[in-house]
């Protein structure tokens, strides 16, 4: 893979410190706002895009944080802006970390929230306790044992997973190809189903550049099927995954923007990458079903992954991800097997 990245971003990833507020295309600038309590991903990136008019557009505003709140003020000072000057909200997915800070931002700016209208419906439909009771009760489905159940369980509640409400609501819905209200730019929606069931990325067709969001990213493989609970439910995510994944490879782009990690240039080559990573989970997950005497639970197969950070260092959000990805790939193979 010949990814080149935003050199500066990229040392400061791989040098595990916040980089600086960076102009990473005309008129466009990177605002890194850290997570909560999370040591794989580390920040986010919220985009400030200015306009013909030099109104500023934000798209993905980060964990809502009082020293977010106060590093993102700090970023339109340096870039000659007020929080005022925002005209638009958009958030690519409904997770806190790329919609944290509307509510704050809608308030200082009276600017609309946009979202594609199956992140709203989830947004409207009390997502925070949905996605906290379904968790339970998916995990007691996939076979895992009451202790480790109430365990993380605790663990998610304790880190705020799962207890950060979910409080935006839309004003402006988006369907695919939709172009954004921005004078003097021409930002397309791309329906992105996978990580969500309603994820965006959003194509600057003059400047050739792609704002990802969670579904391409350089340093790691996001997670497929991730959605809230209360919106629509996800058919077949992974399938529907690749599927977005080549249409991205349809688009003319020159810089890949994500929402973790570092710019680059290269989408083809890390759709290429991401997809391969995928394919190989769901044959490990085969083999693994396959080894069995019996029909083995989920919880059971997903300890037998290979996971990069290893199941036992798996622990809170990251080990249900890891388990609800191990479901996902079951319920794959089982389409392909049927069709």
């Amino acid at each position: 893979m010949s990814l080149r990245p935003n050199h500066s971003q990229f040392e400061a990833w791989t040098g595990h410190h916040l980089p600086d507020t960076l102009q990473v295309q005309p008129g466009v600038w990177a605002v890194p706002l850290p997570l909560k309590g999370d040591q794989y991903v580390r920040h986010t990136y919220t985009y400030l895009v200015t306009d013909a008019h030099g109104a500023v557009h934000v798209i993905d505003p980060g964990w809502d944080t009082a020293d977010n709140r106060a590093r993102l003020a700090s970023s339109f000072g340096q870039i000659g802006k007020h929080l005022a000057d925002v005209k638009t909200i958009v958030s690519t997915h409904l997770h806190p970390d790329h919609t944290g800070l509307a509510p704050w931002l809608k308030e200082q700016s009276g600017a609309p929230v946009v979202m594609h209208r199956a992140e709203a419906e989830a947004a409207g439909s009390g997502a925070s306790l949905s996605i906290a009771v379904d968790f339970f009760r998916r995990l007691r489905s996939w076979g895992a044992p009451l202790a480790e159940r109430t365990k993380l369980y605790t663990e998610l509640w304790r880190q705020r997973h799962l207890g950060d409400g979910i409080s935006v609501n839309a004003d402006v819905l988006v369907d695919h190809g939709d172009v954004l209200d921005i004078p003097g730019r021409r930002l397309r929606v791309i329906h992105t189903p996978g990580h969500t069931e309603g994820s965006i990325c959003l194509h600057d067709e003059e400047s050739l550049s792609l704002f990802s969001g969670d579904t391409l990213l350089p340093m790691a493989h996001p997670g497929i099927g991730l959605g809230v609970g209360g919106g629509r439910s996800q058919r077949d995510p992974l399938a529907r995954y690749f599927d977005s994944l080549e249409a991205l490879t349809r688009l003319d782009v020159d810089m890949v923007h994500p929402g973790h990690g570092y710019s680059f240039k290269g989408l083809r080559d890390r759709v290429e990458e991401t997809t391969g990573h995928h394919r190989r989970r769901s044959d490990e997950v085969q083999s693994i079903m396959s080894s069995e005497m019996k029909r083995p639970s989920v919880w059971r197969v997903a300890e037998q992954v290979h996971w990069t950070a290893g199941w036992e260092h798996l622990h809170g959000y990251m080990r249900l991800s890891a388990v609800a990805q191990t479901a996902m790939h079951i319920d794959y193979l089982r389409g392909v097997a049927t069709e």
